[in-house]
């Protein structure tokens, strides 16, 4: 005779295998320092692509300007100033990558743990029988 309580725990986890498991699974393994390392290194490395795109489409926005000024200006503060610039908006970034990542990172692990509790469940419905 056919158990409901336990089909619909298999259904259960085979919706979460196919679905958000795969994912899970992929995050569970890897420790979490080399997780969240991974991640925040893909964040800079993004940011500074971003920080690059983004000066220099300022410098083509006001071209012949900034031509016209580039021998007047101090250019060791200008280099300074863009350097804290994006130092300041990489560093940002990577506090976000951070939080983010490790609140997925603990969300996976979590959901894991859940996920191997409901297959002791149903272990354990099988060994009953």
């Amino acid at each position: 005779m056919i158990n409901e309580e336990r089909v619909i725990l298999m259904t259960r986890l085979q919706s979460y295998e196919d679905h958000e498991g795969k994912h899970n699974v992929a995050i569970a393994n890897y420790f979490r320092s080399d997780y969240l390392g991974r991640q925040i290194l893909r964040s800079i490395i993004c940011a500074t692509l971003v920080t690059v795109m983004l000066f220099a489409g300022y410098i083509l926005y006001d071209f012949e300007n900034f031509m016209k000024d580039i021998y007047q200006v101090d250019l060791m503060a200008f280099a300074r100033h863009i350097l804290i610039v994006y130092l300041v908006f990489v560093g940002i970034f990577a506090v976000i990558t951070y939080i983010v990542y490790a609140y997925r990172y603990t969300k996976a692990k979590k959901s894991l743990r859940q996920y191997f509790n409901r297959l002791k469940k149903l272990n354990q419905m099988y060994n009953k029988e």
